[in-house]
Protein backbone atom coordinates (compact mmCIF):
# COMPACT_ATOMS: atom_id res chain seq x y z
CA UNK A 1 0.00 0.00 0.00
CA UNK A 2 1.29 3.48 -0.90
CA UNK A 3 1.39 6.73 0.98
CA UNK A 4 -2.02 8.22 1.69
CA UNK A 5 -2.33 11.39 -0.46
CA UNK A 6 -4.93 12.93 1.89
CA UNK A 7 -4.22 16.49 3.05
CA UNK A 8 -6.65 18.32 5.36
CA UNK A 9 -6.28 21.60 3.42
CA UNK A 10 -7.97 20.22 0.30
CA UNK A 11 -11.40 18.60 0.05
CA UNK A 12 -11.17 14.90 -0.61
CA UNK A 13 -13.94 12.36 -0.99
CA UNK A 14 -13.80 8.64 -0.25
CA UNK A 15 -16.13 5.71 -0.82
CA UNK A 16 -16.43 3.68 2.40
CA UNK A 17 -17.44 0.63 0.38
CA UNK A 18 -14.44 0.23 -1.91
CA UNK A 19 -11.96 2.95 -0.86
CA UNK A 20 -12.12 4.96 -4.11
CA UNK A 21 -10.93 8.56 -3.61
CA UNK A 22 -11.45 11.73 -5.61
CA UNK A 23 -10.82 15.43 -5.05
CA UNK A 24 -14.07 16.60 -6.61
CA UNK A 25 -17.66 16.18 -5.45
CA UNK A 26 -18.93 15.39 -8.94
CA UNK A 27 -22.15 13.53 -8.26
CA UNK A 28 -21.00 12.28 -4.85
CA UNK A 29 -21.40 8.70 -6.11
CA UNK A 30 -18.50 6.30 -6.54
CA UNK A 31 -17.86 5.52 -10.21
CA UNK A 32 -16.49 2.09 -9.24
CA UNK A 33 -19.25 0.68 -7.03
CA UNK A 34 -21.99 3.36 -6.93
CA UNK A 35 -21.59 3.98 -3.19
CA UNK A 36 -22.02 7.37 -1.53
CA UNK A 37 -18.77 9.39 -1.38
CA UNK A 38 -17.94 11.06 1.95
CA UNK A 39 -15.93 14.23 2.50
CA UNK A 40 -12.94 12.95 4.50
CA UNK A 41 -11.60 16.48 5.05
CA UNK A 42 -14.32 16.85 7.71
CA UNK A 43 -13.36 15.53 11.14
CA UNK A 44 -15.49 12.60 12.38
CA UNK A 45 -15.63 10.94 15.76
Amino acid sequence: MGIDPYTPTEPSYECPGCGYRDDTDSGLLCPDCGGQLRNIAVARE
